[in-house]
């Protein structure tokens, strides 16, 4: 009977070692559960974190490509306005510079009537001549031009020129 008993015991525990181990396997196994979702949750953190970074890196890219944009349209503004400048210089410039022509022209005129002073008379009648043709051609063409004017409008028909003289009379 007692071995029957100590038999019972024994079985019993071995039943409370085993629950035991059980109850240890479980919480290990618990535990490594716990372990892993700690590390999930650290992973999907540096992941958000990794993600996040990109984020700014595009932000801040986009921004960069905005102020480029930005700084080239201001260059292009800035290049406008000295073109711009630039060509008002150069009208100014070409104004003086056709002053200073007009001027030195007429420089230029007395210092050849100084030299014609100094030239002999044959060379004086030459640049008389060339002078009086000068003026030929420019009375020519003056009076082809009139002459195509006149001929441009119709002339007037025989009664209504009557017209007008006896209306004036």
């Amino acid at each position: 009977h007692r071995d029957k008993k100590r038999d019972k015991e024994k079985v019993k525990e071995k039943e409370k070692t085993k629950e035991k181990e059980r109850d240890q396997d479980k919480e290990e196994r618990n535990w490594d559960k716990e372990k892993e979702r700690e590390r999930d949750k650290e992973r999907n953190r540096d992941k958000d974190k990794e993600k996040d970074q990109e984020r700014e890196k595009e932000q801040h890219k986009d921004q960069e490509k905005v102020r480029d944009k930005d700084r080239d349209r201001d260059r292009d503004k800035d290049r406008e306005k000295n073109k711009e400048k630039e060509k008002d210089r150069e009208e100014v410039d070409q104004n003086k510079e056709k002053d200073d022509v007009t001027k030195e022209g007429g420089k230029d005129r007395e210092k050849i009537k100084d030299k014609e002073g100094d030239k002999d008379r044959g060379e004086k009648e030459r640049d008389r001549e060339k002078e009086k043709d000068e003026k030929k051609e420019e009375r020519e063409r003056d009076d082809k031009k009139k002459k195509e004017k006149r001929s441009r409008t119709p002339p007037r028909s025989y009664s209504s020129s009557r017209r007008s003289r006896s209306s004036s009379r």
